[in-house]
């Protein structure tokens, strides 16, 4: 059975909803020159309180309000810390998540010693008409309402950015703070609010992981969700489209590796998939004139080649679940590798803002 099929891009686009609310929030933040990696610790975070408060009244909408405070308060937090007293955002990102996965084990264990318990869950939404279009119908347009929102957000994000004056003040914060400054925008201030809102952003995507995909609750269950949403954004080079196409990649590669679990042998069209990504990189790689960009080339040949061997002798060969599990974490590998990290950058991203 080929895995590309109709349940495997539904599959994509569930698994990519949390990475592309996280890293739309991470995208404003990011903008205002704040790196917060702390991402992954308001995205848990949001996931525990908002399973905790929905399982105690019974109200996911209740739930879903509890999540985004959570992260909110995360990012506020974050803040305070950062910016507020000028602390590395780096040590202070990774305490956050330090201080999040530690604080929703005790609480887990705390509010629910026997282990959390299945909830109601978001139903999936159809749209008349458009879900019923052939292959495609069902995996864009029969989402729950999280996923309706969360692209939603992207395309808001990216007029804001993009078209109105707050935007244009947060990319200005981000480029060159004294400009911002000297034009009558609060860096301080818009950074204290770009990283809220990030954190408000994680604690939805905490939410769609434990109430609106799965009903339950687990230690840990982001998985480095967070990480991956940061590395997202460095492979859509702080682009709002970027942003959406790197979410929908990596969803993919989760979605790819679950159904390859159920494979006894690797299918034909996967090999294909390899060499024909090999060739793209391969082709890039050749265009540039950087060192980096020749070193890749021997790599990249090898293996396009061996994929093009792989899917003519089509040997009957499985690959262990371990390193399947670890296929969206090399495919942040091969993306931030691909990317120019220079590239749309922020110049002060994870600088302090001067203060007068």
């Amino acid at each position: 059975m080929e895995p590309f099929d109709a349940l495997w891009l539904a599959a994509a686009i569930r698994l990519a909803i949390p990475l592309l609310l996280a890293a739309t929030g991470e995208l404003i933040s990011e903008r205002a020159g704040v790196l917060n990696l702390g991402l992954e610790g308001m995205m848990l975070s949001g996931a525990f309180v908002g399973y905790w408060a929905a399982e105690g009244s019974g109200s996911i909408t209740a739930g879903i309000m509890a999540a985004v405070v959570a992260g909110a308060f995360g990012g506020l937090l974050m803040a305070a810390v950062a910016i507020g007293l000028s602390g590395d955002q780096v040590v202070v990102g990774i305490g956050l998540n330090i201080g999040a996965l530690g604080a929703t084990n005790y609480a887990l264990e705390r509010a629910f010693p026997e282990g959390s318990l299945p909830i109601d869950r978001l139903e999936p939404i159809a749209i008349p008409v458009l879900s019923e279009i052939p292959w495609i119908g069902g995996a864009l347009f029969e989402q729950n309402l999280l996923a309706y929102v969360a692209f939603l957000l992207i395309g808001t994000v990216a007029l804001m950015l993009g078209r109105t004056g707050l935007g244009l003040g947060i990319r200005a914060t981000g480029q060159n703070p004294s400009a911002a400054s000297a034009a009558g925008v609060s860096p301080l201030r818009t950074q204290w609010v770009s990283t809220t809102i990030a954190g408000a952003f994680a604690g939805l995507a905490g939410a769609y992981l434990s109430i609106g995909s799965v009903g339950v609750f687990r230690e840990a269950m982001t998985s480095g969700r967070g990480f991956i949403a940061i590395a997202i954004l460095v492979f859509g080079r702080w682009r709002p489209a970027g942003v959406l196409i790197g979410a929908l990649l990596f969803g993919a590669a989760d979605a790819l590796q679950l159904r390859l679990q159920a494979e006894s042998s690797v299918p034909a069209s996967v090999w294909m998939l390899i060499g024909i990504i090999a060739a793209l990189l391969f082709w890039r790689s050749l265009k540039r004139t950087e060192a980096v960009g020749l070193r890749t080339l021997g790599p990249l040949a090898a293996v396009f080649v061996a994929s093009l061997v792989l899917l003519v002798i089509r040997p009957d060969i499985s690959i262990p679940s371990q390193i399947l599990l670890a296929a969206q974490y090399v495919v942040a590998l091969v993306a931030l590798l691909a990317s120019r990290r220079e590239a749309n950058m922020p110049r002060f991203l994870a600088t302090p803002v001067p203060r007068n």
